[in-house]
This record gives C-alpha cells, structure tokens and sequence, in this order.
C-alpha cells in the first residue's frame, strides 16, 4: 500500500509550501510552531490581553480567541492593538464558525482566520435525500460565493487562513456523500482549498481533528496521501481535539501529534487540554523538541508492512497460552509491570513473570535461536532478538509458547521504526506470534528528561504501534513504581482505543464561547464518576463541536445557555437548561436509571 510520509522507519520530514503568519514561517522546513487558545471572554478585552501575554511568555509562538459573533469580531482591535503595546509580536488568529459575515471583521484585525467548512456557510438541512450531483454543485457554487470575499480579503492584507475540520461537526451534505469518516474530512477540506487555489491564494494550513486518537492519525494520514496525488502540499497543524485534562489528555495529545511528528508529518501543533492554556505550552514544546532529537534527512529502506494505513486493522497472531490471562488473537493487549502491581495482568520478577498455574513466563534477549530453543521446552518465553537474528529462528514461529519483545533501536532508527520494521520482517517470514511492546530506557530518544517528558515518548511508541494494529502485550517502564507504570501503560491502551479499563472523558479545553465554568466542572463529574467502568462522558462548552465529539460518548454534558447544561445520552439530547448547580446530579441520575452505576 502506497504510504503517506517519506519514511515509517526514520523521521523524515514531508517537504512542503511555507506559510506565513504575521511573520511566524509553517512548513517548508521551518521549526515546528507552538500554538494554544486563550478560554477568556473575548469582549472581555483586559482579560484576554492578559492572558495572551501569559501564552506568549510561556513560550507559545501563535495564539487564537474565538470570535463568536461581530461584538467578539470588533474586540479583536483593540486586543491585537493592547497585546502590541504591551510589546508583544506573536500572532493573533481568530476562530469563526457559523458566520461569514464575522470572519471578515476579524481578519481586519488579526493574521490568521481558521474556519471550520462543517459550518461556515452550510446549514442544518431537513430533508433526509441524498444529493444529486447536480444539487451537490449547486451546494459548492453557494460556498464559493460566501467564501470568496474571504479569501480575496486574506490576500489583499497578507493574512493567512486555516481550513480545520473537526470529525464532530462535518455538515449533513458531507456526512451524506462521503459519511462520517477520515475520507470525508479530508474532502470537507480539500473542497475549500480548491477554491483557494483557483483564487491564486496559498498562504493556507490544514487541520483535520478528532477526539478519537486513532481517527485523528488515521485522517491525518489520508491527507498527506491525497495531497500528494492532487499535486499539491500544504502544512499541516495537528492536534487530537477535546483531549480532556491531566495526564490521559497529555497521553492522548502525545501520541496523536506525537506519532505524525515521528512520520515527518506536522508543521505546527496545539495539545487541547481542559486546564489553564498556559499549561499546554510546555507538553507542545517538548513534543516539538523531541520530534527534533530523531530527525534525519534521507529515508531508509521502507519494508512491506501489509498494513492499511487509513483504516484499523489489527495484526493476525496466534494465541499464547499465559493461563490467567491470554496473548494474542482477539484478546485485548495484556500489561506486565517490572515488579508487583494490582493493576498488571503479570509481573516481572528477576526476569521472569510467575504465571497462575506456577508457570513462568521467561523473558530475555538471544543472540542465537539454541537457548531459545531449549527455554521454550520448559514454558512460555518472551524473546528479544535483533531483525537480523530472525530467518535463522524460522523452525520456532508459531510456537505456541513464544511471545517476540520488539527490540531497541538500531541502524539509525528511532524505536517506533524499529518496530514497525520488525513487525514486517515477522509477517514476511511468515510468523504470527505475539508482539510485546516494551518501553524503558533503552528506546528513550532523551534520556535525561523527567517523568512527564518520558511519558510523553512511551505514549508516542506504544500509541503509534497500536494505532497500525501491533501489540498483544505492553510494559512502561519509566517510573520505578511497578504500580503507577501500570497505570500509565493501561492509560495509554485505553487513549489508543485498545483495551478499556476505566471511565473516560471526552472534554473541550473551554474557549470564549464557553456557557459555564469547565474546569470546575470536569473536575466534579470526574470526583463523581471516576470509579466506573467502560463509560465515556462528554463534557462540552457549547454546541459547536458538543454533539458531534460525543459521538462516542455515552452520556454528554453541554453547556446549552449562560449556567445552564444539556444532558445528552449518545448523541440524542434528553434535559435541557438544567442550573449548573444540579446538573451533574442529574447527570449520575441519568446514568443510574440505564443501570451502568455502581457505587465506589
């Protein structure tokens, strides 16, 4: 299959056209740029000055506010007009949805408009047909008519535009054509890059966001292949929306953006997290720093991965045995910590797990297939072996007691490539044993970080590996506490819609739009749900991403009006205008009268 990037085995960068924004450079081989959103009240013109001043000293290179309405539209004068006394250059970008009309007040102010094309001109339609394609064009000349002057006014002023759709609020026409998926997004997009190339404007990026980690990279991906068969390249700003707060958002961020960034994808960034925006910065700037660490210039040899690389499929193994638990197959990825923990299906002991029928579970690395020959007589064994070694263990594949540990890197690969090409070495030998996954030290690209920053790096390589389908068992290793590295290695499989085993929040990181405080909020809902299982609760600032972000989520909770909440239950709303106040007892109520509540 025709892959997306130069490499999947090194970092190599996609080249593209550079952008300008307020004379920050995206794409072209310019450094990768940080951005982050302000959540204050745009009209409230002290407040957001005061916070762009605290994103752009913190290191944030272009900051947005959304501009909801013309009152939000004409406030961005005087903000960008304050923000530059106070002696600040750091571009400002306004984010519309729903009105054209705002959009060109703002981008007399600001130097970068982002529209959403799920909203800026289409509308909620009521007839349930299909279109013909004659109707479909006619649809098309419509958005080329509100958005041209748009566009033309970009060019006149030297502003730049960003084109990001979000998988939560594709319009019906789309939704219609092409469903609810990566490809549709990616032509939501592209049907309004056409019209800017046809005007001769290019000084545009792409965003293509999810709240689904797997469907973010999967549409990012698709993208970058489409691009490259029209001809033409754009940057690409990345982002996995709606992550929620604390360190399942900053897991679901790494590996997101993370991933692309390791397949030279990414241009410019912004992790969402439901916190205070200036905590952003620093997970972005790190995740920027490191992508550096392994970039190369000339891609190695790319193996035939025989994977699908815009949909999930997960690689064929056989099943191993471990008797409390089993690897492989159909089974969800197992976790094994290095020493004793609750929430690991085995631990690590002197090299060895002790199984529940008083089998171990031997792990080690071989230089020859001899002793892993003789060890495999005795029990269940977890090999690491280099690719080279591989052809010559031929008459061990398959063995119903040999589990493969993918190696450390080597040969000038960062450890996401050296997995994957291993994975393909085994498929073209013909083995189908299971894979573990197992991040320590020795696939750190920086080993002189702290925990967070290698959290962040075993988010990127287990998240990318699991994405493409690879892995039936993980292990982090990063923190000396067998049970806390449980905890991450668990969070990271649920982040990659692998194995789910606790709640999970869907939440927005609040903007000017915002009808209620989130913060607080998703901070209560969490204190009240934590202790469940297999759930999913969206928590939404507004409709404009709400209903379509929860699509997977079991219950939602969006702000309707100023205070007042919306409970959803999927996507269908079920209480409207609730008090803040009352809304997450109404929310436990809710879950209670569908019988998924336990008590702690």
């Amino acid at each position: 299959m025709e892959s997306y990037c130069k490499s999947r085995v090194n970092c190599v960068r996609t080249p593209n056209r550079q952008v300008d924004v307020g004379g920050v450079k995206i794409g072209g081989g310019a450094p990768i740029v940080v951005q982050s959103m302000t959540n204050t009240k745009t009209c409230d013109v002290e407040a957001s000055v005061k916070q762009c001043i605290a994103l752009a000293e913190a290191g944030c290179q272009i900051i947005r506010l959304t501009a909801q309405n013309l009152e939000a539209a004409k406030a961005l004068k005087d903000i960008s007009k304050k923000f530059r006394a106070a002696g600040f250059s750091n571009p400002l970008v306004a984010d519309i949805h729903f009105l054209p009309q705002t959009a060109m007040e703002a981008v007399e102010h600001v130097e970068k408009i982002r529209i959403n094309p799920g909203n800026f001109t289409d509308k909620r339609l009521t007839s349930a047909k299909d279109y013909t394609d004659a109707e479909y064009e006619e649809e098309l000349e419509k958005i080329r008519e509100k958005f041209t002057p748009l566009v033309l006014r970009c060019k006149e002023l030297g502003r730049a535009l960003r084109i990001g759709t979000n998988h939560g609020s594709l319009s019906d026409r789309i939704v219609r054509r092409y469903g609810d998926t990566s490809y549709g997004m990616v032509e939501a997009a592209f049907e309004f890059a056409r019209i800017c190339r046809d005007l001769d404007f290019h000084n545009f990026v792409f965003s293509f966001k999810s709240s689904n980690t797997r469907v973010m990279v999967e549409t990012y991906r698709l993208a970058a292949k489409r691009m490259s068969e029209e001809g033409f390249s754009y940057p690409l700003h990345l982002g996995v929306t709606e992550a929620g707060f604390g360190i399942d958002a900053r897991i679901k961020s790494a590996m997101g953006i993370g991933g692309l960034l390791f397949d030279g994808i990414g241009d410019t960034i912004r992790v969402s997290l439901t916190e205070d925006p200036v905590a952003e910065v620093p997970v972005a700037k790190n995740l920027a720093a490191l992508v550096d660490k392994i970039r190369s210039q000339k891609p190695l040899p790319q193996p035939e991965e025989g994977i699908d690389f815009y949909s999930y499929n997960r690689r064929e193994s056989i099943v191993v045995d471990c008797s409390k638990f089993k690897v492989g197959g159909n089974d969800v990825p197992a976790v094994i910590s290095a020493g004793k923990s609750t929430k690991a299906d085995a631990s690590l002991e002197n090299s060895a797990a002790v199984l529940s029928d008083g089998r171990k579970l031997k792990l080690a690395k071989y230089d020859c297939p001899c002793a892993l020959e003789d060890d495999l007589k005795e029990g269940v064994v977890a090999a690491e072996v280099t690719i080279e070694l591989l052809p010559k263990c031929k008459h061990l594949f398959n063995n119903t007691n040999l589990i493969f540990v993918a190696p450390p890197p080597s040969g000038g690969r960062h450890a996401v490539g050296q997995a994957r090409e291993f994975a393909a070495k085994l498929r073209q030998l013909g083995s189908k044993n299971p894979i573990w996954l197992r991040f320590g030290a020795d696939k750190l690209v920086d080993k002189s970080v702290g925990e967070m920053e290698k959290l962040n790096e075993a988010a990127i390589y287990l998240g990318s590996l699991l994405v493409d389908g690879i892995g039936d068992i993980v292990s982090v290793e990063i923190s000396g506490d067998p049970e806390k590295d449980a905890e991450y290695a668990l969070a990271i499989l649920q982040g990659a819609r692998a194995r789910r085993s606790k709640a999970e929040y869907i939440a927005c990181p609040s903007c000017g739009r915002t009808l209620y405080n989130i913060q607080e909020a998703v901070a209560k809902i969490e204190e009240a749900t934590k202790h469940l299982k297999n759930i999913t609760i969206g928590v939404m600032g507004c409709i404009v991403n709400g209903p379509g972000e929860m699509a997977d989520a079991d219950y939602g909770y969006v702000g309707g009006a100023p205070g007042k909440i919306n409970l959803y239950k999927g996507k269908k709303c079920v209480a409207v205008n609730i008090p803040q106040e009352e809304a997450i007892e109404r929310l436990v109520e809710l879950i209670k009268s569908e019988g998924r509540w336990t008590d702690k």
